[in-house]
């Protein structure tokens, strides 16, 4: 079994369950969303699978391998929090260089990778400037090159198209499918943006009340939503949907 699962993960805080029996397969090389409300438990299930928060059940499986044991650093995961988690002190060549600096890569080879990684995600020519004298646009590349720097089995992000203003969304979208693409990695994202939601996805998976409600590709849900609930969430895209029709 390649790519990322999740069996049976479930969640709590004060007695209130936040993840509920999650059950999700994400296919090796896959661009998967979630997607859902605020406070459906979407940036809790990236945190679990991340290692950052222990589930009360269930098991985490990533290439076939069982990593609920593993602490964070050993899951070999690249995340992209919703802020982009850049560090302010740092340029942006220290920025994408942090993670595999801090595992002991050579020099020679930390200046290949980072070069490699700037090329892809045009971000030459910047190696020097500080995160406040980026764009969001560019603060995402930034993020995105760090997280994928250290050749990770699994790309969690989360909203990642939250903090880009309207004008270039599509445009960062675009870049990040294809990163994805080019990098070919196992990729969860989630999101609360019916549109973001169906420009990213390979399929989508609905998250209600800490339950994942409906996993399928974006033309299958919009044709066979499971019920009323998933047609009430995804129903923005009807509009769109009819005029591509």
């Amino acid at each position: 079994m390649m790519g990322l699962r999740v069996e049976n993960v479930t969640k709590s805080y004060g007695g209130v369950k936040v993840l509920d029996q999650v059950e999700l397969t994400v296919d090796a090389a896959e661009f998967m969303v979630v997607m859902g409300p605020s406070g459906c438990g979407k940036t809790t299930l990236l945190l679990v699978i991340l290692g950052a928060l222990t589930p009360d059940d269930g098991r985490i499986w990533i290439d076939g391998k069982e990593v609920n044991q593993l602490p964070l650093e050993e899951r070999n995961i690249g995340y992209v929090p919703q802020d982009f988690g850049l560090f302010p002190h740092l340029d942006v060549y220290e920025n994408v260089a942090f993670g595999i600096r801090v595992r002991g890569y050579l020099e020679v080879r930390i200046r290949e990778r980072v070069t490699e990684l700037l090329e892809i995600m045009d971000l030459k020519g910047l190696e020097s400037r500080k995160p406040r004298e980026l764009s969001a646009g560019q603060e995402q590349r930034v993020a995105l090159a760090r997280a994928l720097a250290t050749n990770p089995s699994v790309l969690l992000l989360d909203e990642p198209l939250s903090n880009v203003d309207e004008a270039t969304k599509a445009q960062v979208g675009t870049n990040l499918k294809e990163v994805q693409e080019r990098s070919n990695i196992t990729t969860l994202c989630v999101t609360h943006n019916p549109e973001d939601a169906f420009g990213l996805g390979e399929r989508i998976a609905i998250m209600y009340s800490g339950k994942i409600i409906q996993c399928a590709t974006p033309q299958s849900m919009l044709e066979n939503p499971r019920n009323e609930l998933v047609r009430k969430l995804i129903a923005p895209m009807y509009i769109l949907w009819s005029h591509k029709s």
